[in-house]
């Protein structure tokens, strides 16, 4: 915390929700997105993208999971969002820096869109936990979210967007509409 210029007493502690608002307030404030992603936990990384999808007006839950069985593989879905007919399929990726950075990404891209036709084909399931979607049809988006990568960059038809540029790919997102693969569902 000392890195964002906050100073806590010792044994202090910040719960998730807390470290969740308060990165966001330091991104806002316009601290570098890596020191204050340095600072979370992987799963106070999910709670900032949906964080994100949230100020848009996105329905979100995170940790959305199919439990297995011995007919059925299960599944989680780091975050989805709903708004509207819209449904983003979020694999949030807290990677440092690592070797086969692309390829690695091209396969977590690959295993998320596999996972996003899934959850197209399940959405009574989603609505019931989410309780505000509407009977008709859903283009559901395969999404990975990371701080490795500079730019918007597409794997066949899934984007992969750095964490400090979700807000502006939310903004336009009708720009990358078009070069991405949803899969259809129906509720």
């Amino acid at each position: 915390m000392e890195q964002l210029g906050l100073s806590l007493h010792p044994g202090a502690h910040i719960d998730r929700d807390c470290r969740i608002k308060l990165a966001m307030e330091a991104v806002n404030s316009g601290a570098e997105i890596s020191k204050v992603v340095n600072l979370l936990t992987w799963k106070d990384f999910e709670g900032l993208v949906a964080g994100v999808l949230s100020e848009h007006q996105y329905s979100c839950l995170e940790s959305y999971r199919r439990r297995g069985t011995k007919f059925l593989h299960g599944r989680e879905i780091d975050v989805v969002g709903v708004r509207g007919r819209t449904i983003l399929s979020i694999d949030a990726k807290m990677w440092g820096v690592r070797n086969g950075q692309t390829a690695a990404l091209k396969t977590a891209s690959k295993e998320q869109k596999r996972r996003t036709s899934e959850l197209a084909q399940e959405l009574e399931a989603l609505s019931k936990r989410l309780g505000t979607m509407r009977a008709g049809e859903y283009a559901v988006y395969p999404l990975v979210v990371t701080w490795l990568v500079e730019d918007v960059q597409l794997f066949e038809g899934v984007a992969v967007v750095p964490i400090f540029k979700l807000n502006s790919f939310i903004l336009e997102f009708d720009q990358y509409e078009d070069m991405l693969a949803p899969a259809i569902g129906y509720l």
